[in-house]
């Protein structure tokens, strides 16, 4: 089954931050003579989906939060600034050399990632390479860290996920 990782966080955070906890005093309420757990359960399994999130490794929550929170550039600002500083980092381990082209050059492969602003031609010409040279860099230099993080901040949510369904199929029939 494919889970969508990314949208069930998105999903999370919109009822975390729109019910917050003002509706667990109400859990197991009667209403109309039938007990109402829907919206509660709802929100419980949001919140567990939000603190799993928080609870994963940094480089990996960034990555994930980057693609949940896509839409907004005020936060991808940060997320910026992280994953850059994380990819300086962590590029140059294990045989990658993320910084063959500087800090600069980080910076507009993870705006790339985040935006898809830019091109393998553009980046050839501010730094005096092909663009098949550069297409080659990225994908195996920071591409690979960025959707390995990615990767492994989904893989970390995906069993919360799927038990959340679950319960929800079992819940209904």
């Amino acid at each position: 089954m494919v889970v969508d990782v990314v949208g069930a966080v998105r999903w999370a955070l919109e009822l975390v931050g729109a019910g917050g906890l003002k509706a667990a005093p109400s859990f197991g309420e009667v209403r109309d003579g039938m007990v109402s757990r829907g919206p509660e359960l709802a929100l419980m399994n949001a919140h567990e989906l939000h603190r799993a999130s928080l609870m994963m490794e940094q480089r990996f929550h960034v990555a994930l939060m980057a693609r949940v929170l896509s839409g907004s550039l005020p936060h991808l600002e940060g997320s910026f600034k992280e994953l850059t500083a994380y990819v300086a980092h962590y590029g140059q381990k294990g045989g990658l050399n993320a910084l063959r082209f500087g800090r600069e050059g980080i910076a507009y492969w993870v705006r790339y990632w985040l935006t898809g602003m830019g091109s393998f031609r553009e980046f050839g010409r501010e730094f005096g390479i092909d663009g098949q040279t550069a297409a080659a860099f990225y994908r195996s230099h920071i591409e690979v860290l960025l959707d390995g993080w990615l990767s492994a901040g989904c893989g970390a949510l995906e069993p919360i996920v799927l038990r959340q369904m679950e319960d929800d199929v079992l819940r209904v029939a």
